[in-house]
């Protein structure tokens, strides 16, 4: 049995990056630029046969960059890429030197933009902007007592980055808007106007949240919110989200696709994974519950998707290991208007994860067309492993025709 146990430990992975770079990775050149490997191993898995490529050097975290490639952080604490080489090799290669520090358990990147941000457990943001040639560590807010949420990418033109700091109660919040190719902090959120931001609908408006008082409680409604103006719009999606208390984990490759107006959220009413779209005029709301692509006692938990809107991935929840232990297996789902509601039914994999948070990333391969890449270990031995959306869609097809 497989499990991403090495991705639980973050806080070692500058003090043990050159450890691990000697005992996970053989053969392992001790320079510190490109580093390949054609080190393709065979699986036992039947069904789906992932490719396992044996990394060349320690990597950790995955996110979608370039055409083809991936964003990684190296053992060097960098931000760096990982590449393909033909049909079974990958090279590891650092983009920036930085930031070079000890990195907490996000990554996220704006592909469209060059742009990749990380923060560290001290609180401080580190945003690369490869194209533009511009590194920036900075703390918007020295504080202890807030639960920080994901930056967003405003406007990559001008280079606004919004980051918003919120409470334990999740209800008193503030929100920054920072330029970083001019280096300044351009707004900041009053104390008597709470706001956050999850991710830019449009030219105009992010998605987030509002506290407002309700008689003697304060509480969140959805809401578009214009960061140049304070604008605050609902419409028809802002205002189904809050009445049926949805619960979103979105970011650029979660949960969300724009462009094709959907997204999977948690019905706090219904407990149970839904999706939801809409029109261009965001109305038009309609809601699916999911719990019918799994047998009972089954359940997804929150889903990443490609780039182009058509693939999600999901960890299955309800399995049980020897000794009672929570297990899960990765499903693969077809997005696409052929299936009822726009999604297919699951290929879920053979082998069992333990879920942490899923670090793995869709990426379209060079020979094997479009993939989910995720961490993978043998014993001590890290291996990239690549599932094939190709085998995917013939095992989805298969099923349609029995």
């Amino acid at each position: 049995m497989n499990t991403k146990t090495a991705v639980l430990k973050p806080s070692l992975l500058i003090f043990s990056a050159l450890v691990l770079l000697t005992v996970h990775c053989t053969g392992v050149e001790k320079k510190e630029t490109d580093m390949t490997t054609d080190g393709l191993v065979p699986t036992d898995i039947e069904g789906l046969q992932p490719i396992d490529i044996r990394a060349p050097a320690f990597f950790w975290l995955l996110q979608p960059w370039k055409e083809g490639t991936l964003v990684t952080i190296d053992g060097w604490g960098r931000f760096a890429e990982i590449s393909f080489v033909g049909a079974n090799q990958m090279r590891i290669r650092h983009l920036v030197n930085f930031p070079r520090m000890q990195l907490d358990k996000e990554l996220i990147t704006w592909p469209e933009a060059g742009i990749i941000t990380a923060r560290t457990s001290e609180r401080m943001h580190h945003i690369a902007a490869i194209d533009d040639g511009i590194t920036k560590t900075h703390i918007p807010l020295l504080t202890w007592n807030h639960i920080i949420a994901s930056p967003v990418l405003l406007d990559p033109k001008e280079g606004l980055i919004g980051y918003t700091y919120g409470l334990d109660d999740g209800v008193d919040k503030k929100l920054f808007v920072y330029n970083y190719k001019e280096d300044r902090m351009i707004h900041e959120s009053s104390e008597e106007f709470a706001i956050s931001i999850s991710i830019v609908m449009n030219e105009q408006y992010a998605m987030g949240q509002q506290g407002i008082m309700n008689g003697n409680r304060r509480e969140n409604r959805e809401v578009f919110y214009n960061w140049r103006n304070n604008e605050i719009m609902e419409n028809d999606l802002t205002k189904f989200i809050t009445e049926n208390n949805l619960s979103l984990i979105i970011g650029p490759d979660r949960a969300i696709h724009i462009g094709r107006r959907y997204l999977i959220g948690s019905n706090m009413h219904l407990m149970d994974r839904v999706k939801i779209t809409w029109d261009e005029e965001y109305s038009d709301i309609k809601m699916i519950p999911l719990s019918y692509l799994v047998p009972p006692g089954r359940g997804v938990s929150e889903f990443v998707l490609s780039s182009d809107g058509s693939w999600s991935t999901t960890f299955i929840r309800g399995y049980r290991g020897l000794r009672g232990e929570r297990l899960y297996k990765r499903g693969f789902f077809h997005m696409d208007d052929r299936y009822p509601n726009g999604i297919s039914m699951p290929v879920i994999t053979e082998d069992y994860e333990n879920f942490g948070w899923d670090y793995g990333a869709f990426v379209n391969h060079p020979v094997h067309g479009m993939c989910f890449a995720q961490e993978w270990y043998k014993g001590r031995t890290r291996y990239l492993r690549l599932y094939k959306m190709s085998e995917v869609l013939a095992e989805i097809n298969r099923d349609m025709e029995n």
